[in-house]
């Protein structure tokens, strides 16, 4: 990886770390053990992703990221706050983790465009982990992907 790229998988790492703490957040609440499985496996994607992302960033003598966002944070407080006043928690927690994932699938995809042939290689290993997470989601909240 070169040096301009630790900067940009730090970014990812973060955005994936806000993910993970809004699944973890998620599974708090849902009643549903199929949904409590699934959320659980999505984690552990989640943390090999991230686990895989910061391994690259140190490979390449950089440190990397280990904390969210502050505006992660925050969206997932708020989330709960939301789904709190939902007549059916659950479907709500798919909703809004199905909206949040697209997000991270999205800058995933950003960064791959940008992406020498190395890091673009790297980058499609996690893609692919967060296409199965996509399709999951919007799959259990009945929306298109996209």
């Amino acid at each position: 990886m070169s040096h301009a790229h630790a900067p940009r998988y730090n970014t990812l790492i973060r955005r994936g770390i806000d993910d993970r703490e809004l699944y973890r957040r998620a599974l708090r609440h849902v009643r549903e053990p199929g949904l409590q499985a699934l959320l659980q496996e999505n984690v552990h994607t989640l943390d090999a992703l991230i686990g895989d992302l910061q391994t690259q960033v140190r490979a390449a003598g950089h440190s990397p990221a280990r904390h969210g966002t502050l505006a992660g944070a925050v969206r997932s407080a708020l989330a709960e706050l939301t789904v709190g006043m939902s007549s059916n928690r659950d479907v709500a927690w798919i909703h809004c983790l199905a909206r949040n994932e697209c997000t991270l699938l999205h800058r995933f995809e950003q960064q791959m465009a940008h992406a020498n042939a190395e890091s673009a290689h790297v980058l499609g290993v996690q893609l692919s982990r967060l296409h199965g997470i996509h399709n999951d989601m919007h799959c259990l909240a009945g929306t298109t992907h996209g």
